[in-house]
Order: C-alpha cells, then structure tokens, then sequence
C-alpha cells in the first residue's frame, strides 16, 4: 500500500498539483501569521522587534508629557529602558512655569518607581515651547538639538474639548500637528513618530458595526474630501461662520461634536506625511482611557471615562434612578487601562523604528495600502464588557463602600438587562440632577469646600456627555495589528510582563480592575484612603514626594545629544549645569499632580453636550476653556453663567440667569409634561449613605412645575 502510494505521488499529475497548491497555501499562512479563524501568531521565521533595544540610547521626543498619557510614556520608558534622554514639550499655564509644571509631574507618586533616582530623572530635558507656534516656540539652540538629535517622537498633546469652537479645535490638533510633521521633516536621525490618536475618529460608522485599523475616507456625495481643504475652509471664516458651517460637516459625515471630527482630519493630515514625504509614522488610537491596572501604581486615574467615571456618579447620586441611564445596558463600552494604552505606544513606536513589519490591512478595500500602521488600543474585540456589567461592578464598590456625601434623592438600583432609554426621560432626569448639583456646589462652596465643589461641577459636567444616547454608539474597533504587534514582541520583552498591550482576563478581569479604580478616584474625589474590600482590588495609595534635587539642564545648556549613557555620558556631565529641579513639595499639594489632570478632562468634556453657536463663542468657554496645549479662559471658579451666556461682573450669577442657562444646557424649555409612569423603579435596592439624604419613592405627577422667572419658550 506504502509502494503504491509513492507510485501515484511520483506518476499523477494531478496529485502533484494538488500537493504543490496545499504547500503554497501552508507557506502563505505561515508568512502571513494567519490561520483558519483569524488568529494572529508568530512562527519561528517572523521577525520580532524589542522596545528595550529600540529605545536604548535613544533620545525621545514627547509632546503632552504633562498630560495623562504623555506621563505614564514618560514614567514607562524611565523605568523599563535604557533610554538615553527624553525631551518634553511643556508650556507654562495659569501662572505656572513649565519647569513647576514638570517638577509636579515627576515628583506625582505615579513615578514613584523612579523618582528617587537621580540617573534617571537627569534624563528628563525640559523644551519650553507651544505646539501654536512656528517650530513649536523653542528656542534657536533647543530647535538645533532637536533637529540634529532625536530619534523618535511621541505626539500626545491635543485639546481635549469635546465641542469647542471648530477654529479652536482645527488650531490645536490640526495646526498644532502638522507644525509637528513640518519639524519632523528636518529631523536628521529620525526613525519614528507616533501620533496619539483616538479610535473615535471613526465614531461616525454605523452603530454596531466593525471599525477597521485604516484610515476611512470622507465623501461629500460620491467625491472624497481632501482633509487640507475642508481646514482652509473653516478657517478662512469668521467665528461664527465656521461654527455654522462646521455643523453641516458634523450633520453630513455624522460626527457628534468637532473634537472627533477635527481629529479625523488631522489623522489623514499625518496619513499624508507618510505618503508623500516618506516619514516614518504609526498611529495609536486609545478607547476610553482609563486608570492603570498595574504598575506602577494600580488605581491610578487620569479621568473620569468610562466605568471609572460611572461607579463616581453613581456614588455621588447623579444616578439617582432608572430613567437616568441613557444606555443600553447590554452594549459594549469599549474602554482600556491607561498602562495598556502606554504599552501599545511603546511598542509601535519600536516596532516601526525596528522596520518591522505589522500592517495586516495591505489587502483592505478600504483606505490606501501606503497608509501607515493604526494599532487600535481597546478592548471591544479582545475582551469586551458591556455597559451593565461595568455598572454592577461599582455597585458592589459602592455598596461596600458608601461615600461622605451624596445627592439628595439618590439611590442605588439594579438596571434590567432588556431596558431601554427613554430619551425625554432622561432629559427630565438630567434636568432635576443638574438643579441639585448646582444648589450642592453652591452649598459646599459656602462651607468653604472649594475644591469639593470644583470636583462636583467639573464631574457632573463630565457624566453629562458620558451618559448619553449620542455617544452609545456599540462600536466593535478591530485589533488584527494589536493582536499582531503582541505576536510579534521580543520574547525577553514579553516575560518581562512589563509590556502588556492586550487587556484580557489573564491580567485582573474586569470586576477587579473596576473596584481598584474606583478605589482610587475616591480618593482624589473623597479624600478617602481607607477602602474596604481590600481584597477585591489592588489600591494603595502613593503619596506625592519631595526628591532631592536633581540635575537638570535645558537641552541648549549641553552639548548636542546624540546618545546619553557610557563614556559620552560622562563627558556631558561635565558641562550640565546643575539646577535643582525638584525642590519641597508643599504639604497641601500632596496629589495636586494627579488633581490636575483629573481637572483638565472635566473640564474637556464640560461643553459637549451643548450645541455650537452661531455667535462663535463656546456657551460655557469662560469656564471650561482649558486644553493640554492651550489656555484657560476666565476663572474656574465661576459657577454658571448668566442668561446672556457670560458670567456677571463679580463672579456671581443671578437665578432667572442660572435657570436659563440650564434650560439652554438641555436643550428645552423648563415647562412640560411627562409621560405616565410608575412611581417607583423596579429594582431599587438601597439609599444614599447618610440617613438624611436616604432616598425615598417620590410620587411622580403627570406635571413638573416650572420654578418662577422660568423660560417658556427657547
């Protein structure tokens, strides 16, 4: 049987072809690290790249480094590379110079694995610059380093605000950027920049579909837009007529505010360099960034997105019943830890310094095969959870641990699977809610609870865009290239555990991962350090610390750095000169690293859920105008502007102003009627944490009163 066999292989031709076609196609699926369902593997030919080695050496460019992500890509490469410098692009902001700017950062108990080492704190180079001005503002000698030196750049600033002014928002990202590509054309020795995105530039793909790791292009009709000229068009308008015409681009292309469309632009701007001047470019989009899951600090949280944001308001009372969930419960909420994000930064960074290839997309229908690498650093398709799975984690949270305060009328409640929002309802809901925060803002600021107060606006402004039917969108973003860029790590890399860029079970689980975060935004919210439950999650908290003080020196104080480390190093050393950097931290500051940022993604998000005006102005700019790379206007201290839209001259605001501006905040009149309902939820199953704010049912009438001075029609 064996002699027969051999005789029909040897004498068929047929068979030949069939076994040499079964070859090919083994081959082609071993070059392509594909099998039968998808899965991406490595085989013992891939190549493989080491973000160790890539950055050993090397002299880094971070913009945004004192925002939430350039910081923990700051904190990573100190302490798990040998790189050899990084420089960070920072500004001074309100009357804060960016050396203090910078010396909070380093000194945050986010770095402190590393902060009392004075090696590597020395490799931290401060650039004073802005990303809106021409070659970023620096320096004659700093643009001389940077042009002869760096190797790599890291592009993480952007406004953060959700529905600025389009100009504002062109200005920052769009603008900002490409002076940024502009400067990377004359760098000498460059071999990667990675542009921090957002997988919400394609938020506009139909609801429940799959998003791919392209760039998708914009039609008007049939005809594809060029990126550059729908900029020149809206900034070559007055304010207020680039805010009119910017809406008939949200309303055609189906974005829901200028922050996701202006950053779809700016992706193809960056798409664009790489084609047509070769630069060497990856893009990163980040879901919803959340606090960290590891090291170097478990719990800590640079914002209030996703589950993180939601278990808080669900402390503070701002879901105080059924009607005041906007989502539905079942679909997918795609949100990642903040260490994840970092790590998948890091390791596209390398992979394309390495000139390895990772594109799995050559083949797609969509986008251009020139387009450079998109990693996707999200968890919908690697280990999703849904909207109610994230709300019963901070439920067990709560309840264990019930906060200092809540809302009057709040209460903790079960929400059915087959739920689905009633959107005038929650209007309704959002409408009361918004009267209590603003009488608990106006109380505790008379108690002189101002930072209490801040929180509490800053955070309510920030649920207001998170809980919404626009932004549930149940977007499934593909991660072919995450999944192969884990493939593809170096194998002492990948022991090391230092790198993770997939979020899956293996590392915490979800339950866990929710409990610890809350855990840790209760402290920045609450003051509170003792949490109970300790065993359900990894919290602890990591104070702010004075250093002693270490060698620092502008990059035009030394010589040009070609590489930092070994005998050249030393050499250097010689002509730094030595400024303390780091000096006494002042008691009251113990956190404000930390605060800070939380801050600043309040009040990113404080605008967007208001429409654009046609008078050019963002409603609520004196307030809210505050962005990683721009400045703040007016005085955070503010509370609610006035019936014109402007606070009054002392700061204060009069009632028939305040309750206009909360009417215009939702959108509706103060009068109406509501539906029929039950009067009490299904599957209320406490109150709030303090006997006299415990909630009780309230009797719903089929009519709300409008309070006096109110407007009746808008």
């Amino acid at each position: 049987f064996t002699r027969a066999k051999q005789y029909v292989v040897s004498n068929c031709p047929l068979v030949q072809l069939f076994c040499a076609l079964a070859l090919m196609s083994l081959s082609q699926i071993a070059m392509n690290g594909d099998i039968a369902d998808g899965t991406p593997f490595a085989t013992s030919g891939t190549p493989t790249y080491s973000i160790k080695k890539e950055f050993a050496n090397s002299i880094v460019l971070i913009t945004g480094a004192s925002g939430y992500i350039g910081s923990l890509v700051t904190e990573q490469l100190l302490r798990t590379t040998a790189v050899g410098c990084i420089y960070v692009l920072i500004r001074g902001k309100r009357g804060i110079t960016a050396q203090e700017r910078l010396q909070r950062v380093l000194q945050s108990g986010l770095f402190h694995m590393v902060r009392d080492n004075q090696k590597a704190l020395s490799k931290v180079h401060l650039l004073e610059g802005d990303m809106n001005s021409d070659d970023l503002g620096l320096s004659a000698a700093d643009l001389d380093n940077v042009l002869q030196n760096v190797h790599i750049v890291i592009h993480s600033a952007a406004s953060i605000e959700l529905e600025a002014d389009v100009q504002h928002t062109l200005r920052s990202n769009y603008l900002g950027t490409r002076r940024l590509l502009a400067l990377a054309r004359r760098m000498q020795n460059l071999r990667c920049l990675v542009h921090v995105s957002t997988a919400y530039v394609n938020v506009n793909q139909p609801k429940g579909g799959s998003v791919e790791e392209r760039i998708y292009p914009l039609f008007i009709g049939q005809q594809e837009v060029n990126h550059a000229d729908i900029v020149d068009d809206l900034m070559s308008l007055k304010p207020q007529a680039a805010n009119v015409r910017a809406q008939m681009y949200l309303d055609m292309w189906d974005f829901p505010n200028t922050y996701t469309m202006g950053k779809n632009l700016t992706e193809k701007l960056v798409a664009s360099y790489h084609r047509e001047h070769g630069l060497p470019i990856a893009i990163v989009r980040p879901s919803l960034v959340c606090g960290l899951a590891g090291d170097p600090y478990p719990g800590y949280c640079g914002n209030l997105a996703g589950p993180i944001g939601m278990g808080v308001a669900m402390a503070v009372g701002l879901f105080d019943r059924l009607d005041s969930v906007a989502l539905v419960p079942t679909h997918v909420w795609d949100a990642v830890p903040g260490d994840i994000v970092s790590s998948v930064i890091l390791a596209t960074a390398a992979a394309t310094a390495a000139q390895i290839e990772i594109n799995r997309y050559k083949n797609s229908t969509i986008g251009s095969n020139e387009d450079p690498l998109v990693v996707h650093a999200g968890t919908s398709t690697t280990y999703p959870i849904s909207f109610v799975e994230a709300f019963y984690a901070g439920l067990d949270f709560v309840q264990q641990n019930p906060p200092p305060f809540r809302l009057p009328g709040g209460s903790l409640f079960s929400i059915p699977l087959d739920y689905r929002p009633d959107e005038a309802a929650v209007k309704r809901c959002k409408y009361w809610t918004a009267w209590k925060v603003w009488g608990a803002v106006r109380l505790l600021e008379a108690l002189g609870q101002h930072k209490t107060a801040r929180r509490l606006k800053y955070g309510h402004l920030a649920w207001e865009i998170q809980n919404s039917t626009k932004t549930d969108r149940n977007l499934f973003f593909g991660s072919k290239n995450l999944q192969q860029l884990e493939a593809q790590l170096d194998g002492v890399d990948a022991d090391s555990n230092q790198y993770i860029v997939t979020w899956t079970l293996k590392n915490g689980g979800w339950p866990r991962y929710i409990s610890t975060n809350i855990a840790g935004m209760y402290r920045i919210v609450f003051g509170i350090s003792i949490i109970k439950g300790l065993e359900d999650n990894d919290f602890k908290f990591i104070p702010a610390k004075s250093v002693k003080p270490a060698r620092f020196a502008k990059p035009s104080d030394t010589r040009p750095l070609a590489h930092a480390g070994g005998a050249a190093d030393k050499a250097q050393d010689s002509v730094r000169p030595h400024t303390p950097l780091l000096q006494t931290l002042p008691e009251e500051d113990d956190d404000q690293q930390q605060e800070d940022v939380v801050t600043a993604g309040f009040k990113g998000t404080a605008a967007a859920f208001s429409q654009i005006p046609a008078d050019g102005a963002s409603r609520y700019s004196d307030e809210v105008g505050s962005d990683t790379h721009g400045s703040t206007t007016g005085d955070s201290s503010r509370v609610w502007a006035s019936a014109d839209g402007r606070p009054s001259a002392d700061g204060s605001a009069n009632v028939g102003g305040i309750r206009q501006a909360i009417s215009l905040r939702l959108g509706q009149s103060l009068s109406y009627r509501a539906t029929t309902m039950a009067d009490v939820q299904p599957g209320v199953v406490s109150g709030g944490a303090l006997n006299s704010l415990r909630s009780r049912p309230v009797q719903r009438s089929s009519k709300l009163p409008s309070p006096p001075g109110s407007v009746k029609d808008l």
